[in-house]
Parts: structure tokens; C-alpha cells; sequence
């Protein structure tokens, strides 16, 4: 944990949760007995015991797995009987424990601090003081936690909404939960000063040189502005606005975390890069192989992740902490699989692919995404492609061809006549966003799958972004990188804007979920949004043609495609 400046504040929070984990620990199963009639006896567990308590609290809190190991039993509303992850705390009242609401349902907090301070802070303005607001009930001990858990019955003696299950745990799950339940967003997560709040951006090894300046001139510009904002006179701002505003300024500080050399070594550069100094979050990133190891990373550290523009993401597996544009390349194969099946469109189906990692993942998302004994053919490409390939592959019978190359690939295709007789559909993410040099020598029904909207719509969509740029004296040079990147930074602003001065990691991500489909600056995608859970922001693509011409241009030959 790195905290090297700590106001009063929130050393009084930290040593508070301190003390009462402390409390819990040693005498959780007091408390418990004392409730039920027994005499308690203190005892003060050591701190190897008293972590695996914690961790074992942490099991049932988020996967309601019991001390035994064994799932949890509880009865919902209407008598239902429930286990299992159903009844896992944080289904409900999430990861961070800050709670979450849909319409008048209101879950409420369950941190360290919601459940157990015992005090409100102590302000110089009455008009502050009013905004903070007044207990509405006493703090919980172990002994009201175990009688709300148990019996759905508040610290004040109030009922609990019957939405909250009634659970029956044993003595030990009950002193695990509470004794976890003492930690939970009790202190800021790593990354996170008085001063200071920390990200890094991520650059795998072989990303373009264009693409690495792209996006770091748009950090650049971005963290500057946030800093400049976090500078200004704070103690005026704290007596005329309110104190958690006042708390809750940071100036944002950017690492940028180059990788190098084998894929291998990757994860012992990021714990190095952390060791130096954590992060709160990572922010954007570029990669031209799978995010694996940045995910795998982020997700055993529990920091978030915030939109690396990558084509190879995650798509399987536990995923707590890493958003994503999209699918990528699994995307791209469902939508043309979806459109094919959907235009009747019939025939052998050939792909052409490289043996690089990008090809392969391509090449296999398609095998996937086609219906089981559908007919498919795989071209593997080696070498430059010479005109006998490109003959060859012209000739085989198909009823349509699609090519997972990328520009220089194409920029060689030599076919004599009209090209292909039938349809030959591209990859965007492949293209790097970018129509073919020459669609044309593709013959007539050059195709690509296309994830963002068409002209004149899409630069009216991105406007604002153009002119933000323009007004940075940042030139556009690579539209979908510097684009996705200002996304990406609006949207980690504005969720941290919205947690003000509760610095958890696990209330960020809650956060991002509800700030994605409506952050002031757009996406290269035109529809993003993400529920809670999910992971991946733009869920669909449309199938434009390429019309050939002097200025190649893009029809519309579907609507928005979600598989």
C-alpha cells in the first residue's frame, strides 16, 4: 500500500477501521455468544489468523461460499430459498459495498464506515454541516450485525425491507463476514494521496510509433487540464462549497508503462512498474497481441481497467476489472456470420488469414460463430501474396470470401478483370479502421465490417472531440486511437468524479457502468453502454460497401448488427 501523505481525516477513518477490525477479530465470536446467552470470553487472534478470516469473510461477501465451503442458504422474499451466488452480499449491495438503486429499490451501504462510525465529521460551516446531514440510527455492533443478518432487524430495531434475505449462517461465517465487512472501502485503495491520485497507460511491445504519440499527446493534454483544475485555492473552495468536494480534489498523475521483450516478461515489468509506485487505475493503453497479461494483472490486483484499444481482448473467464471497447475480432466474425445467415446468403464460406496471433484469433472466432456443418474453407497466407495466390484464391468455388489482412496485404492484391466474382468482406480492426488502398482490385462487392457510423453522420457525432483536439493544437493523425482515448479518459473522469472522496477501486468500476452511455464526449461507437457486470461497451457493427472511385466511398448494406 502506498500512502505517503494522510491528512487527519482520513488517518482518524483508517484507524478507526483499524480498531474495529481489531474488535471484530478478537471478539466477533464473543459478541456473537453473548447475544445468544453465553459469557464471552476476549481473545486477540494473531494476524495470520486474522487474515484468513478476512479472506473467508471476502468468499462469502462476494461469492456466498461459507466457511465450510459449502454454499449459502437464505430465504428471500416470498419465502424463496435461495443459495449460492444468489445470495452473495455483493450481488446486491456490490463489490464495493457502497450499495446501488434501481427505481424506488434502494440498497444501502455496507463499508466499514457505513455500518460502523460511530461520529459525522466535524465542519466550521452550520450550512456544510446541514448538507452532510444527521444519523438516522445508532452504529452496529457484531452482535446487531449477526440480529440484521439473521433476523433482518436494523441497529435501531427497525424491520429491513423484506428484499433483504434472511440468512442462516453459522457462528463462524457470521464472524467472518463482520470481521470482513470491518475492511471494506475502510481506506482509500493504493494509488490514492492527499494530493495526488495516480494512473498508468499501458503500450505493448510493436505498437506503431503514430499510434504511441496519438494517444499520449491526448493524455497529455487531458492530464494537464485535470491538474490545472485540482491546483486552485482549496481552502476557499472547502469554506464555500462542501467538504467533500473539498476532500475529494486530486492532481491526476500519468506513468506511462512501456513493455518490452517477450510476452513472458510482461507481468514481472507491470509488478515492477507497481512496486515503484501503484496505481489507482490504468487508463487506455495500446496493444497489437492479447491483452492477457495486462488483464490477468489487473485482475489479481483489483484495479481497473479502463478502455485499452486492442483488437485481441479477453473475452472469457472471470472479468471484475477491465472494460472494453468490444469484442474485437470475436465481434467482427459473429456480426458477418449473423449477416450472412440473415441475408440467406449461401455457399462455401472462404477465409484467408496470416499465422500471427491476430489471423488465428480471427480465423478461430469464425469457426465459433458459424452454425454447426456449415461450409468453410481456410486459406492460409505465407510470404507477400503474389499474383498466383490471388489467382488461385479467385477461382475457388465460394459463395463469398473474407480476408483477416491488413493494409499492406491488401495493397498487393493483383487480380486480372473484375476481381471477385463474389463477395469479399474485410475487417475493420484488421484495416486499422481504414478502407484499402485499391477496394477496386477486390472486383464489385468489396465489403467491411464496420463498427461506427457512416459519413456525414459520424463527423457530425464527433465534433466536439475535433474541436477539442484543434483547440489542444493536437492534429489528428490516427482518428480511432485519439478518439477512443478521450472517451476513455472522459469516462474514468467522470466516474471518479462521482465518488467523490470514497477513493475505491471496486466504486469506480460500479461507477464507469453507469457513466459510459452518457459521458459529454462520444466513442467511435456510435451505441455504448454497459449494465452491471458487463464488460464490453459497443455490442454490435453494421456491413457498409466499398464503392469504388477515385475517393473511395461507404453504402450502408445493413442496419446495426448485434449477435
Amino acid at each position: 500500500m502506498s500512502h505517503t501523505r494522510t491528512s487527519a481525516w482520513s488517518r482518524g477513518r483508517q484507524h478507526a477501521a483499524l480498531a474495529w477490525v481489531l474488535f471484530v477479530s478478537g471478539c466477533a465470536s464473543a459478541g456473537l455468544a453473548q447475544a445468544q446467552g453465553a459469557q464471552p470470553v476476549a481473545t486477540r487472534p494473531d494476524a495470520a489468523a486474522q487474515a484468513r478470516q478476512i479472506a473467508l469473510g471476502q468468499r462469502l461477501y462476494r461469492e456466498g461460499i461459507g466457511v465450510s465451503g459449502q454454499a449459502l442458504q437464505a430465504q428471500g422474499a416470498a419465502q424463496a430459498v435461495l443459495s449460492g451466488n444468489a445470495v452473495a452480499c455483493a450481488a446486491c449491495h456490490r463489490r464495493s459495498g457502497y450499495g446501488s438503486s434501481e427505481g424506488a429499490l434502494n440498497i444501502r451501504p455496507v463499508t466499514a464506515v457505513a455500518l460502523f462510525e460511530e461520529a459525522s465529521e466535524g465542519v466550521r460551516s452550520p450550512r456544510i454541516k446541514a448538507q452532510l446531514g444527521t444519523r438516522l440510527r445508532p452504529p452496529y455492533t457484531p452482535a446487531l450485525l449477526a440480529r440484521a443478518i439473521r433476523n433482518g432487524v436494523d441497529a435501531g430495531g427497525a424491520p429491513l425491507d423484506p428484499v433483504m434475505p434472511r440468512y442462516a449462517l453459522s457462528d463462524e461465517d457470521l464472524a467472518a463476514v463482520v470481521a470482513y465487512l470491518g475492511t471494506l472501502s475502510a481506506r482509500p485503495s493504493p494509488g490514492v494521496d492527499d494530493e495526488e491520485i495516480h494512473f498508468a497507460t499501458v503500450i505493448q511491445p510493436g505498437v506503431p510509433e503514430l499510434q504511441r504519440k496519438a494517444m499520449l499527446e491526448v493524455m497529455a493534454a487531458f492530464f494537464k487540464d485535470k491538474s490545472a483544475g485540482a491546483g486552485r485555492n482549496l481552502e476557499d473552495r472547502r469554506d464555500a462549497g462542501t467538504m467533500r468536494m473539498y476532500r475529494s480534489y486530486r492532481k491526476w498523475v500519468l506513468h506511462v508503462w512501456a513493455l518490452t521483450g517477450p510476452r513472458e516478461t510482461w507481468r514481472a515489468q507491470l509488478d515492477a512498474f507497481y512496486l515503484q509506485q501503484p496505481v489507482f487505475a490504468l487508463v487506455g493503453g495500446l496493444g497489437v497481441s492479447s491483452w492477457q497479461p495486462i488483464h490477468t494483472f489487473c485482475e489479481e490486483k483489483e484495479i481497473p481497467s479502463v478502455f485499452a484499444q486492442v483488437n485481441l481482448p479477453v473475452v472469457t473467464g472471470s472479468n471484475h476489472y477491465n472494460f472494453y471497447f468490444s469484442r474485437g475480432l470475436t465481434l467482427e466474425a459473429e456480426v458477418l456470420v449473423k449477416f450472412l445467415r440473415d441475408s440467406g446468403v449461401g455457399g462455401p464460406l472462404v477465409q484467408v488469414y496470416r499465422r500471427d496471433e491476430a489471423g488465428l484469433a480471427s480465423a478461430q472466432a469464425m469457426r465459433d460463430a458459424l452454425p454447426k456443418g456449415a461450409e468453410l474453407e481456410d486459406v492460409v497466407l505465407d510470404g507477400a501474396g503474389d499474383e498466383g495466390f490471388w489467382r488461385k484464391l479467385a477461382a475457388r468455388r465460394a459463395g463469398s470470401v473474407v480476408l483477416w489482412l491488413n493494409q499492406e496485404d491488401l495493397a498487393r492484391v493483383v487480380l486480372p478483370g473484375e476481381g471477385f466474382a463474389v463477395p469479399v468482406y474485410l475487417s475493420f480492426d484488421h484495416l486499422n479502421g481504414k478502407p484499402p488502398p485499391n477496394p477496386g482490385a477486390l472486383g464489385s462487392q468489396a465489403r467491411m465490417i464496420y463498427p461506427t457510423d457512416l459519413p456525414p453522420r459520424h463527423a457530425a457525432r464527433l465534433l466536439r472531440t475535433t474541436i477539442w483536439l484543434h483547440n489542444k493544437g493536437i492534429p489528428v493523425v490516427d482518428e480511432a486511437v485519439q478518439i477512443g482515448t478521450q472517451f476513455a479518459l472522459t469516462v474514468l473522469s467522470d466516474a471518479v468524479g462521482h465518488v467523490m472522496d470514497s477513493f475505491s477501486r471496486d466504486l469506480v468500476a460500479e461507477r464507469i457502468e453507469h457513466v459510459v452511455a452518457t459521458t459529454s464526449i462520444p466513442s467511435l461507437y456510435p451505441n455504448v453502454s454497459l449494465a452491471p457486470g458487463q464488460r464490453f461497451a459497443a455490442k454490435g457493427a453494421a456491413i457498409v460497401e466499398l464503392v469504388p472511385g477515385e475517393k473511395p466511398q461507404m453504402k450502408a448494406l445493413s442496419g446495426w448488427i448485434v449477435p
